[in-house]
Protein backbone atom coordinates (compact mmCIF):
# COMPACT_ATOMS: atom_id res chain seq x y z
CA UNK A 1 0.00 0.00 0.00
CA UNK A 2 2.73 2.60 0.71
CA UNK A 3 4.62 1.72 -2.84
CA UNK A 4 1.26 2.31 -3.96
CA UNK A 5 0.55 5.97 -2.44
CA UNK A 6 4.12 6.70 -3.47
CA UNK A 7 3.50 5.83 -7.16
CA UNK A 8 0.43 7.88 -6.89
CA UNK A 9 2.09 10.90 -5.24
CA UNK A 10 4.74 10.62 -7.94
CA UNK A 11 2.13 10.78 -11.00
CA UNK A 12 0.06 13.49 -8.89
CA UNK A 13 3.37 15.28 -9.02
CA UNK A 14 3.96 14.90 -12.58
CA UNK A 15 0.45 15.76 -13.96
CA UNK A 16 1.10 19.01 -12.15
CA UNK A 17 4.38 19.99 -12.45
CA UNK A 18 5.54 18.94 -15.57
CA UNK A 19 2.89 21.47 -17.03
CA UNK A 20 3.63 24.04 -15.32
CA UNK A 21 7.12 23.90 -15.78
CA UNK A 22 7.03 23.30 -19.36
CA UNK A 23 4.55 26.48 -19.36
CA UNK A 24 6.93 28.26 -17.77
CA UNK A 25 10.38 27.44 -19.75
CA UNK A 26 8.82 26.30 -23.08
CA UNK A 27 5.70 29.19 -23.09
CA UNK A 28 3.01 26.82 -23.59
CA UNK A 29 0.04 29.02 -22.20
CA UNK A 30 2.10 32.57 -24.18
CA UNK A 31 0.44 33.60 -27.39
CA UNK A 32 1.51 36.95 -28.36
CA UNK A 33 -0.06 37.07 -31.52
CA UNK A 34 -3.71 36.43 -30.12
CA UNK A 35 -3.45 39.65 -27.91
CA UNK A 36 -4.84 42.54 -29.39
CA UNK A 37 -2.22 45.37 -29.59
CA UNK A 38 -2.50 48.27 -27.04
CA UNK A 39 -4.77 51.12 -28.20
CA UNK A 40 -3.36 54.35 -26.07
CA UNK A 41 -2.16 54.33 -22.49
CA UNK A 42 -4.02 56.81 -20.17
CA UNK A 43 -2.15 57.40 -16.94
CA UNK A 44 -4.85 57.70 -14.10
CA UNK A 45 -2.39 58.66 -11.05
CA UNK A 46 -1.24 56.14 -8.23
CA UNK A 47 1.01 54.18 -10.95
CA UNK A 48 -1.96 53.13 -12.54
CA UNK A 49 -2.70 53.04 -16.13
CA UNK A 50 -5.57 52.23 -18.51
CA UNK A 51 -5.43 51.15 -22.19
CA UNK A 52 -7.98 53.29 -23.78
CA UNK A 53 -9.68 53.11 -27.25
CA UNK A 54 -11.04 56.89 -27.60
CA UNK A 55 -12.50 57.72 -30.66
CA UNK A 56 -15.75 59.98 -32.16
CA UNK A 57 -17.16 63.27 -31.58
CA UNK A 58 -19.90 64.18 -29.71
CA UNK A 59 -21.84 63.17 -26.14
CA UNK A 60 -19.69 60.90 -24.91
CA UNK A 61 -20.36 56.89 -23.86
CA UNK A 62 -17.95 55.24 -21.59
CA UNK A 63 -17.77 51.29 -21.96
CA UNK A 64 -17.17 49.03 -19.05
CA UNK A 65 -16.31 45.51 -20.08
CA UNK A 66 -17.26 42.39 -17.60
CA UNK A 67 -15.41 39.57 -16.16
CA UNK A 68 -12.97 38.94 -17.46
CA UNK A 69 -12.91 40.69 -20.34
CA UNK A 70 -11.25 43.75 -22.23
CA UNK A 71 -12.34 46.32 -24.34
CA UNK A 72 -12.04 44.21 -27.82
CA UNK A 73 -14.96 42.60 -26.04
CA UNK A 74 -17.33 45.28 -27.61
CA UNK A 75 -16.50 44.23 -30.90
CA UNK A 76 -18.17 46.95 -33.51
CA UNK A 77 -20.10 48.54 -30.66
CA UNK A 78 -17.39 51.78 -30.80
CA UNK A 79 -17.07 52.04 -34.72
CA UNK A 80 -20.76 52.04 -34.90
CA UNK A 81 -21.39 54.58 -32.07
CA UNK A 82 -18.97 56.87 -33.17
CA UNK A 83 -20.96 56.56 -36.89
CA UNK A 84 -23.62 57.74 -35.01
CA UNK A 85 -22.12 61.16 -33.65
CA UNK A 86 -20.50 60.30 -30.20
CA UNK A 87 -17.16 60.15 -28.67
CA UNK A 88 -16.96 56.49 -27.40
CA UNK A 89 -14.17 55.18 -24.51
CA UNK A 90 -13.70 51.20 -24.21
CA UNK A 91 -10.90 50.65 -21.91
CA UNK A 92 -9.52 48.00 -20.02
CA UNK A 93 -10.42 48.03 -16.56
CA UNK A 94 -7.06 47.64 -14.03
CA UNK A 95 -6.21 43.61 -14.12
CA UNK A 96 -6.95 43.19 -17.38
CA UNK A 97 -5.62 43.54 -21.33
CA UNK A 98 -2.93 46.08 -21.49
CA UNK A 99 -3.93 48.02 -18.64
CA UNK A 100 -1.99 48.06 -14.86
CA UNK A 101 -2.47 45.08 -12.81
CA UNK A 102 -2.98 45.41 -8.94
CA UNK A 103 -1.55 42.63 -6.32
CA UNK A 104 -5.02 42.19 -5.25
CA UNK A 105 -4.67 43.40 -1.69
CA UNK A 106 -7.55 44.28 0.08
CA UNK A 107 -9.79 46.75 -0.95
CA UNK A 108 -8.49 46.26 -4.94
CA UNK A 109 -10.56 44.21 -7.63
CA UNK A 110 -13.78 45.59 -6.50
CA UNK A 111 -16.76 47.45 -7.58
CA UNK A 112 -15.46 50.10 -5.37
CA UNK A 113 -12.09 50.65 -6.63
CA UNK A 114 -13.71 49.86 -10.24
CA UNK A 115 -15.49 52.99 -9.75
CA UNK A 116 -12.44 54.76 -8.43
CA UNK A 117 -10.57 54.14 -11.84
CA UNK A 118 -13.55 55.15 -13.83
CA UNK A 119 -13.68 58.53 -12.08
CA UNK A 120 -10.05 59.10 -12.52
CA UNK A 121 -10.34 58.31 -16.19
CA UNK A 122 -12.87 60.52 -17.09
CA UNK A 123 -10.65 63.21 -15.02
CA UNK A 124 -7.73 62.72 -16.98
CA UNK A 125 -9.54 62.35 -20.38
CA UNK A 126 -11.31 65.81 -19.18
CA UNK A 127 -14.96 64.34 -19.86
CA UNK A 128 -17.40 66.03 -16.96
CA UNK A 129 -20.87 64.03 -17.42
CA UNK A 130 -21.08 61.00 -19.99
CA UNK A 131 -23.48 58.05 -20.43
CA UNK A 132 -22.65 54.79 -18.89
CA UNK A 133 -22.68 51.28 -20.53
CA UNK A 134 -21.82 48.30 -18.16
CA UNK A 135 -21.66 45.17 -19.20
CA UNK A 136 -22.24 41.87 -16.70
CA UNK A 137 -19.65 42.44 -13.91
CA UNK A 138 -18.72 46.14 -15.29
CA UNK A 139 -22.83 46.76 -15.03
CA UNK A 140 -22.02 46.55 -11.25
CA UNK A 141 -19.19 48.60 -12.08
CA UNK A 142 -21.20 51.27 -13.73
CA UNK A 143 -24.05 51.36 -10.52
CA UNK A 144 -21.64 51.71 -7.60
CA UNK A 145 -19.77 54.78 -9.77
CA UNK A 146 -23.30 56.08 -10.59
CA UNK A 147 -24.48 56.14 -7.17
CA UNK A 148 -21.68 57.24 -5.50
CA UNK A 149 -21.15 60.48 -8.44
CA UNK A 150 -24.69 61.18 -9.88
CA UNK A 151 -23.33 64.59 -10.92
CA UNK A 152 -20.82 62.90 -13.23
CA UNK A 153 -23.76 60.32 -15.01
CA UNK A 154 -26.08 61.55 -17.82
CA UNK A 155 -27.48 57.93 -18.60
CA UNK A 156 -27.04 54.78 -17.82
CA UNK A 157 -27.17 51.21 -19.72
CA UNK A 158 -27.02 47.78 -18.31
CA UNK A 159 -26.32 45.10 -20.46
CA UNK A 160 -26.41 41.48 -19.30
CA UNK A 161 -25.42 42.87 -15.91
CA UNK A 162 -25.19 41.68 -12.57
CA UNK A 163 -27.41 43.07 -9.61
CA UNK A 164 -29.27 42.72 -6.21
CA UNK A 165 -30.81 39.67 -7.42
CA UNK A 166 -27.62 37.89 -8.78
CA UNK A 167 -26.35 34.90 -7.09
CA UNK A 168 -23.89 32.35 -8.61
CA UNK A 169 -24.69 29.10 -9.94
CA UNK A 170 -23.90 26.76 -6.77
CA UNK A 171 -23.88 23.81 -9.87
CA UNK A 172 -21.53 25.77 -11.77
CA UNK A 173 -17.63 24.36 -11.78
CA UNK A 174 -16.32 27.74 -12.99
CA UNK A 175 -18.19 29.44 -9.91
CA UNK A 176 -17.00 26.64 -7.57
CA UNK A 177 -13.32 26.70 -8.72
CA UNK A 178 -13.26 30.78 -8.35
CA UNK A 179 -14.87 30.77 -4.92
CA UNK A 180 -12.50 28.09 -3.65
CA UNK A 181 -9.06 29.10 -1.54
CA UNK A 182 -7.45 27.15 -4.77
CA UNK A 183 -8.49 28.80 -8.23
CA UNK A 184 -5.97 30.87 -9.39
CA UNK A 185 -3.48 27.31 -9.28
CA UNK A 186 -6.31 25.25 -10.75
CA UNK A 187 -6.82 27.67 -13.65
CA UNK A 188 -3.22 27.89 -13.94
CA UNK A 189 -2.50 24.51 -14.35
CA UNK A 190 -5.89 23.94 -16.80
CA UNK A 191 -4.41 26.80 -19.33
CA UNK A 192 -1.07 25.07 -19.09
CA UNK A 193 -2.45 21.38 -20.61
CA UNK A 194 -3.54 22.49 -24.53
CA UNK A 195 -6.09 19.51 -24.60
CA UNK A 196 -7.70 20.41 -20.72
CA UNK A 197 -7.83 24.12 -21.33
CA UNK A 198 -10.00 23.66 -24.37
CA UNK A 199 -12.06 21.59 -23.06
CA UNK A 200 -12.93 23.94 -19.99
CA UNK A 201 -12.85 26.96 -21.94
CA UNK A 202 -15.33 25.60 -24.74
CA UNK A 203 -17.92 23.84 -21.50
CA UNK A 204 -17.89 27.87 -20.20
CA UNK A 205 -18.07 29.90 -23.48
CA UNK A 206 -21.44 28.15 -24.36
CA UNK A 207 -23.26 28.94 -22.19
CA UNK A 208 -21.95 32.34 -22.10
CA UNK A 209 -23.51 32.45 -26.16
CA UNK A 210 -25.97 30.11 -25.06
CA UNK A 211 -25.12 27.72 -28.12
CA UNK A 212 -21.97 26.40 -29.73
CA UNK A 213 -22.63 27.58 -32.75
CA UNK A 214 -22.50 31.16 -31.67
CA UNK A 215 -19.15 31.24 -30.70
CA UNK A 216 -16.99 33.27 -33.24
CA UNK A 217 -14.27 32.28 -35.07
CA UNK A 218 -11.48 32.51 -33.21
CA UNK A 219 -12.48 34.09 -30.13
CA UNK A 220 -11.63 30.85 -27.97
CA UNK A 221 -7.92 31.23 -28.77
CA UNK A 222 -8.26 35.15 -28.41
CA UNK A 223 -9.51 34.47 -25.07
CA UNK A 224 -7.22 31.93 -24.23
CA UNK A 225 -4.38 34.17 -25.03
CA UNK A 226 -5.51 37.16 -22.64
CA UNK A 227 -6.13 34.67 -19.84
CA UNK A 228 -2.39 33.82 -20.22
CA UNK A 229 -1.18 37.16 -20.21
CA UNK A 230 0.55 37.93 -16.55
CA UNK A 231 -1.55 38.57 -13.55
CA UNK A 232 -4.90 38.26 -15.30
CA UNK A 233 -6.49 35.12 -13.39
CA UNK A 234 -5.36 37.06 -10.46
CA UNK A 235 -7.69 39.79 -11.04
CA UNK A 236 -10.00 37.04 -12.62
CA UNK A 237 -10.47 34.85 -9.52
CA UNK A 238 -10.17 38.16 -6.88
CA UNK A 239 -12.96 39.79 -8.84
CA UNK A 240 -14.82 36.90 -8.91
CA UNK A 241 -14.95 36.33 -5.00
CA UNK A 242 -14.75 40.27 -3.72
CA UNK A 243 -17.91 40.78 -6.06
CA UNK A 244 -21.18 41.36 -3.79
CA UNK A 245 -23.75 42.10 -6.47
CA UNK A 246 -26.70 42.17 -3.54
CA UNK A 247 -25.05 45.16 -1.97
CA UNK A 248 -25.79 46.97 -5.06
CA UNK A 249 -28.31 50.29 -4.84
CA UNK A 250 -29.69 51.02 -7.93
CA UNK A 251 -32.53 52.28 -6.35
CA UNK A 252 -30.33 55.36 -5.88
CA UNK A 253 -29.28 55.61 -9.62
CA UNK A 254 -31.71 58.59 -10.51
CA UNK A 255 -30.73 59.42 -14.82
CA UNK A 256 -32.37 57.56 -17.16
CA UNK A 257 -31.43 54.08 -17.64
CA UNK A 258 -31.98 51.05 -19.95
CA UNK A 259 -31.68 47.90 -19.12
CA UNK A 260 -31.31 45.35 -22.46
CA UNK A 261 -31.12 41.41 -21.49
CA UNK A 262 -31.08 38.47 -23.36
CA UNK A 263 -33.52 36.27 -22.72
CA UNK A 264 -31.48 33.00 -23.00
CA UNK A 265 -28.72 34.64 -20.88
CA UNK A 266 -27.69 31.33 -19.13
CA UNK A 267 -24.85 33.59 -17.23
CA UNK A 268 -26.81 36.42 -15.34
CA UNK A 269 -30.68 35.13 -16.07
CA UNK A 270 -32.97 37.90 -17.28
CA UNK A 271 -35.02 37.62 -13.99
CA UNK A 272 -31.55 39.94 -12.88
CA UNK A 273 -32.25 42.46 -15.45
CA UNK A 274 -35.99 42.45 -14.74
CA UNK A 275 -35.90 42.99 -10.71
CA UNK A 276 -32.71 46.03 -11.92
CA UNK A 277 -35.86 47.66 -14.27
CA UNK A 278 -37.67 47.54 -11.29
CA UNK A 279 -35.30 49.28 -8.68
CA UNK A 280 -33.95 51.72 -11.21
CA UNK A 281 -36.61 54.47 -10.49
CA UNK A 282 -36.64 55.87 -14.41
CA UNK A 283 -35.61 52.75 -16.06
CA UNK A 284 -36.83 51.25 -19.46
CA UNK A 285 -36.77 46.94 -19.95
CA UNK A 286 -35.24 45.37 -23.17
CA UNK A 287 -35.33 41.82 -23.53
CA UNK A 288 -33.76 40.14 -26.40
CA UNK A 289 -35.88 37.01 -27.35
CA UNK A 290 -33.07 33.91 -27.58
CA UNK A 291 -30.63 36.74 -27.01
CA UNK A 292 -27.22 35.47 -24.89
CA UNK A 293 -25.03 36.97 -22.35
CA UNK A 294 -22.86 38.28 -25.45
CA UNK A 295 -25.14 40.59 -27.38
CA UNK A 296 -22.24 43.17 -27.76
CA UNK A 297 -20.75 40.74 -29.88
CA UNK A 298 -23.42 38.45 -31.26
CA UNK A 299 -26.15 42.24 -31.74
CA UNK A 300 -23.70 45.07 -32.23
CA UNK A 301 -26.31 47.18 -34.23
CA UNK A 302 -29.05 46.43 -31.32
CA UNK A 303 -26.94 47.20 -28.63
CA UNK A 304 -25.14 50.86 -30.77
CA UNK A 305 -28.60 51.67 -31.92
CA UNK A 306 -29.74 50.65 -28.12
CA UNK A 307 -26.96 53.11 -26.43
CA UNK A 308 -27.75 55.72 -29.25
CA UNK A 309 -31.23 56.13 -28.97
CA UNK A 310 -30.81 55.97 -24.92
CA UNK A 311 -28.85 59.20 -25.21
CA UNK A 312 -30.37 60.78 -28.20
CA UNK A 313 -34.10 60.83 -26.57
CA UNK A 314 -32.67 61.99 -22.85
CA UNK A 315 -29.51 63.76 -23.26
CA UNK A 316 -27.39 66.33 -25.91
CA UNK A 317 -28.81 66.22 -29.24
CA UNK A 318 -27.25 63.43 -31.81
CA UNK A 319 -27.31 63.45 -35.34
CA UNK A 320 -29.97 62.00 -37.03
CA UNK A 321 -29.66 58.37 -38.55
CA UNK A 322 -29.70 55.51 -36.51
CA UNK A 323 -31.23 57.14 -33.53
CA UNK A 324 -33.91 53.71 -32.95
CA UNK A 325 -32.54 51.37 -31.95
CA UNK A 326 -32.59 48.18 -34.18
CA UNK A 327 -35.65 45.55 -33.59
CA UNK A 328 -34.57 42.69 -34.44
CA UNK A 329 -37.61 40.77 -32.42
CA UNK A 330 -37.21 42.89 -29.49
CA UNK A 331 -39.65 44.02 -26.51
CA UNK A 332 -40.01 47.20 -24.75
CA UNK A 333 -40.79 47.31 -21.96
CA UNK A 334 -41.72 50.38 -19.42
Amino acid sequence: MRRLALVLVLVLVTVVAVPLLGAHVFGWDQHPDRVPAPARRVEIGGGRALNVLDEGEGPPIVLVHGLPGNLQEWGDVPEKLAAMGHRVIAYDRVGYGSSTRDAGAPGEYTYASNARDLLALLDTLGIERAALAGWSYGGGVVQTFAAEHPGRVSQVALIGAVGPAFAPSESDVLDLVIASGAGEEILRWVGTVPPVSRAFLHENLVPAFSKASAIPDGYAERTQAMLALPGTLTAFIVEGQRSEPAALRPEQIRVPALVLHGADDRLVPVSVGEDLAKRLPEAELLRLPGGSHMLPLTHPDLVAGALHALVAQHGAASPEGGAQAADEGSRREP
